[in-house]
């Protein structure tokens, strides 16, 4: 029995509700990520990037081409950015398909557990882009910046518990517009930025302040 990955993101999605409304949950941060009870973790699957519009929700956010766009630039940026970490397996969507065709039918009820006991893995990691818009205009002056937001969520596949969270959400700021961005404006150049560039770092920030990845 085939599963397309769209199914998959359902039952992952079903699978989620309960714990994220149990799990109290920081923005930007991690689900009391700091906890002393914090376990290690001795292998993360990175699961294919997903976009609002595969869960269902809107894709006005750059459009559906786009979001899709944009998640294939999160998941090789996710390849390029984890490869330091020895605990981390990023896979990609045709190899979720073929894990999956074992044991289909157990498969389909519990997507997340079924993958930890193939993989023999900890906890997935699961990334949606809610929005990917790029930039209007050139370096210099731009009619329109880059905007981009996406979340990341550490699943524990036994508990479906979200170990850590972050959320990325941010559209460029002229410095005039916002005096408090000098800092981030500097280390731009003083540059308008592609929203490759825009995500790029943004992942980089988040996966450098993730406490569960191993170098």
């Amino acid at each position: 029995m085939k599963i397309s990955f769209n199914f998959i993101s359902l039952v992952l999605l079903c699978g989620l509700v309960f714990s994220q409304v149990s799990c109290s949950v920081k923005k930007g941060g991690g689900a009391d990520s700091s906890a002393k009870n914090m376990q290690p973790l001795a292998s993360i699957v990175v699961l294919p990037a997903e976009t609002v519009s595969d869960k269902g929700g809107e894709s006005g956010n750059g459009g559906g081409d786009a979001l899709r766009k944009g998640a294939g630039l999160v998941d090789i940026t996710m390849n390029q950015e984890t490869t330091d970490f020895r605990n981390v397996r990023v896979l990609n969507s045709r190899q979720i398909e073929d894990l999956m065709k074992e044991d289909s039918e157990f498969a389909a009820t519990d997507v997340i557990k079924h993958l930890g006991s193939v993989l023999h893995c900890d906890a997935v990691l699961m990334i949606t882009v809610n929005r990917y818009r790029q930039r209007v205009g050139g370096e210099l002056a731009a009619e329109s910046p880059a905007s981009a937001s996406f979340q990341m969520r550490l699943v524990d596949v036994k508990t479906k518990a979200v170990l850590w969270s972050t959320d990325f959400d941010e559209t460029q700021e002229s410095l005039l517009s916002n005096i408090l961005t000098f800092n981030k404006a500097q280390s731009r150049g003083f540059k308008w930025i592609s929203v490759e560039s825009l995500v790029t770092r943004g992942i980089h920030d988040r996966l450098a302040n993730c406490p569960y990845l191993t170098k």
